[in-house]
């Protein structure tokens, strides 16, 4: 394979607060998030059926049924804020991004959760000497076995326990059609306080800003504003899905994105890097 630049020149610091929390790995339906501008939901799994209703960017999906149509359609329901209802139709998985991810929780949390960890230690250095468009065999000499391996038609997940910046986390790692596109980190350490997830996110950006400069994309959404005004409540407004951080970077040939969210009283702390000539592989 020829050399390609990719992520093994940006340093961990780099993927590093790439960190992302998720809270309890509890058994209900799995939860997307869009990450393009927006998707459409079909009457039936395929892109030439009626629309039901369009979802924009940043949007909460939740799976439906746990049966795949046409490889990579699923069922979801959506609550639209404007008719104030639920609405349900097929998707494209690939345009949604997991909020949750489906792990071995025994492995990930070895019986302890709610517990406070130690503070973010930025001041780590780990390299990921990967590069974008490497074959999945080239991963698996480097990483070794994963955790789980997840296919779904030309694309494949690859999991792995980390731990990253005194935070344990889940890095995945996403193959479209053999060729590493993007990589995903989860941070699996829960806190009993939602807002000390909101500290780490600080801190997290702030470093990202220290070595790359200023977001290219920096956006606190309020959904409902009732908790805006008393910031000793943002921690709530997070895990009731009120409220969302999200600031994004472009360094070199990777797209690094940064997102504190919530949905149902969980928070999804994640990081996720996308190299750039492979953004289009995300739209439909």
């Amino acid at each position: 394979m020829s050399k390609k630049p990719g992520i093994g020149k940006l340093t961990l610091g780099v993927f590093l607060l790439i960190m992302f929390l998720a809270g309890s790995l509890v058994a209900q339906p799995r939860k997307y998030q869009v990450i393009t501008a927006e998707v459409k939901l079909h009457l039936e799994p395929n892109d030439r059926s009626p629309v039901v209703v369009s979802a924009p960017r940043g949007s909460i999906l939740a799976q439906a049924s746990a049966v795949r149509f046409r490889h990579n359609w699923i069922f979801v329901y959506y609550y639209h804020p404007e008719k104030q209802k639920t609405l349900a139709g097929y998707v494209w998985e690939p345009v949604l991004r997991k909020l949750f991810p489906t792990i071995n929780a025994t492995l990930i949390y070895n019986g302890q959760s709610g517990s406070e960890p130690g503070e973010l230690d930025i001041s780590q250095e780990v390299r990921f000497p990967y590069l974008w468009g490497m074959p999945p065999d080239k991963l698996l000499e480097v990483e070794g076995q994963p955790l789980n391996r997840e296919q779904s038609g030309e694309s494949e997940v690859l999991q792995y326990q980390r731990d990253i910046m005194n935070r344990r986390c889940l890095v995945e790692y996403v193959f479209i059609r053999n060729e590493l596109t993007a990589t995903r980190f989860f941070m699996m350490d829960t806190f009993t306080d939602n807002n000390y997830y909101i500290t780490d996110f600080v801190k997290a950006k702030n470093y990202l800003v220290q070595r790359f400069g200023l977001p290219v994309d920096d956006q606190t959404i309020w959904h409902d504003s009732t908790y805006q005004e008393r910031q000793e409540l943002w921690g709530r407004a997070l895990g009731s899905g009120l409220l969302e951080f999200r600031s994004s970077w472009v360094v070199g040939d990777t797209e690094v994105e940064l997102v504190l969210t919530g949905s149902d009283n969980r928070v999804a702390f994640m990081a996720e890097c996308v190299g750039q000539k492979y953004k289009s592989f995300f739209s439909h």
